[in-house]
């Protein structure tokens, strides 16, 4: 919206002072439409500064009730109750006089065409703030050092114009409140609607009602527990649904990653994939080849595995593919690998693993998408898991978090894979919700399946009729069992599960 100092300079800004016109004459005559008008504006929308004002008194009008005998009505937004307004505000002489919203109130002889005149009035808007995002972005490329943080602020500022979200300053909860309620009655109508992104592990999706856009997810376990291994499996199952997934790793190769997901989707093991014998012959190479054409022609994913990769090429890459192709969720192995913008040499490294962690938590909003961050736990988790049978104290703790307590502050949702070893060798491995910002904690019993690099739960083996040998059988007399789906049973040595130590 420019102001008097700027009409000189912003003479030839995209405009339309009839569209403006035609729009709040709209809310003037009809009832109808008038909420529907309101709440796709804002004031700064407006070419003209009057045109503002009155806009404003429209809206704060709009919000505003009435006692009627024993109910509370919305206040209608007519020529009376604006001119009432901008005269008890101090603002009439402002915007003309009465004569000028007269002139607004007969401006049309209808309103029946005004989704036009509104999307007149907000392209013209749009126009404007990408020249004034355009002026900017050439001021930072005659002043910043470098030409990397010239075109992350160019990207970030024109998605945000192309999603329509902006800083808007304080907004009245008021407002938010009444959208709230809405989707609260969505959710009672249909409750499946609201349901984030499954990740297969259905008891951790009942817990959290699945991932939602604007989480920031940190998977923590100590080296060679399977981080990486149980990230792929949740990117295996959501790109199966259809969904768009970029991965970002920066200690294993796309190849790795490929060969990981075709083991798991085909069921051949990892080993033989790696040195190429297959028991099997054709018929694993057939089982492969089956993997393969459901990647390529069902499943969206995209890798990037540059090693030194910031947390602003991600934002930038991640910017361009929602644009492009949509995205749904973004994965990052992992946190402690990554280098800040702003790591010099003598930066502290806890804080520069705090900046990484704030910029993926803003990430994830600005994007509204989960992004899960896979990150390393401290050697002190390991011993303490060591004496835990001893000591009583094996699980991790949101504190063992390695590097920075700040992972533990933005994150939404944080998750440790904790793995016990008994006496007899067998090891046990559970998914712990540390901390859920939304929701409750709990700890989930997952089972490994090493040869094909793989984490389950009860569900899966049950829905697979896989079955364990005596050494994996829970202490539990009855197995779980998903909903119409087979049971499971012990077997003898040497079944399909191997309890292999998983790689990240």
């Amino acid at each position: 919206m420019p102001t008097k100092n700027d009409r000189a300079t912003l003479v030839a800004m995209p405009n339309s002072v009839e569209a403006e016109q035609a729009v709040l004459c709209c809310i003037l005559r009809d009832s109808a439409f008038q909420a529907d008008i309101i709440a796709a504006l804002k004031a700064e929308d407006f070419y003209q500064t009057n045109h503002a004002v009155i806009f404003e008194a429209m809206k704060d009008i709009n919000l505003q009730t009435h006692r009627a005998g024993d109910e509370n009505k919305s206040n209608t937004v007519n020529i009376a109750s604006v001119i009432d307004y901008l005269r008890r505000n101090g603002k009439l002489s402002d915007v003309g006089d009465i004569d000028y919203i007269t002139r607004l109130n007969d401006f049309l002889p209808g309103t029946a065409n005004y989704d036009e005149y509104l999307s007149i009035v907000l392209r013209a808007s749009k126009m404007r703030q990408l020249i004034r995002i355009c002026g900017e972005v050439t001021q930072k490329a005659r002043s910043l050092g470098s030409a990397e943080e010239a075109i992350t602020f160019a990207e970030e500022e024109i998605f945000k114009l192309s999603q329509g979200g902006s800083d808007g300053g304080l907004v009245s909860l008021a407002d938010e409140t009444s959208k709230a309620l809405w989707q609260i009655n969505e959710r009672f109508k249909n409750p499946g609607q609201f349901r984030g992104i499954q990740t297969g592990f259905r008891r951790f999706d009942r817990l959290t009602n699945g991932l939602h856009g604007g989480e920031l997810i940190v998977l923590a376990a100590r080296p060679g527990v399977g981080k990486s291994a149980l990230a792929m499996n949740i990117v295996e199952h959501v790109a199966k649904q259809g969904k768009t997934v970029a991965v970002f790793s920066l200690e294993m190769s796309n190849q790795q990653l490929i060969e990981r997901l075709l083991s798991s989707m085909s069921a051949v093991p990892l080993e033989q994939i790696k040195s190429g014998q297959f028991p099997g012959g054709v018929a694993d190479l057939s089982k492969l080849r089956v993997a393969q054409d459901t990647i390529c022609s069902t499943m969206h994913l995209y890798g990037n595995d540059y090693a030194n990769i910031k947390p602003s090429e991600i934002a930038s890459q991640c910017r361009r593919l929602k644009a492009q192709k949509g995205l749904d969720l973004i994965v990052i192995d992992y946190i402690q690998l990554m280098t800040d913008n702003g790591g010099g040499r003598d930066s502290n490294r806890q804080q520069e693993v705090a900046n990484i962690s704030r910029a993926l938590k803003l990430l994830a909003k600005e994007l509204n998408v989960p992004v899960i961050a896979l990150s390393q736990l401290k050697r002190d988790a390991e011993i303490r898991n060591i004496k835990g049978s001893k000591e009583g104290g094996g699980e991790p703790v949101l504190s063992d978090l390695r590097e920075s307590g700040a992972i533990e502050q933005d994150a939404d949702i944080v998750l440790f894979i904790h793995k016990e070893t008994d006496s007899s060798g067998a090891s046990k491995f559970n998914l712990i919700i540390a901390k859920h910002r939304n929701g409750e904690t709990g700890s989930i019993d997952i089972r490994w399946l090493g040869n094909i690099v793989r984490f389950v739960d009860e569900d899966y083996l049950a829905k697979s009729g896989i079955r364990l040998p005596d050494a994996e059988k829970q202490t539990q007399e009855q197995p779980v069992e998903s909903e119409g789906e087979p049971e499971y049973a012990a077997e003898e040595e040497g079944s399909f599960i191997k309890d292999d130590k998983p790689e990240d």
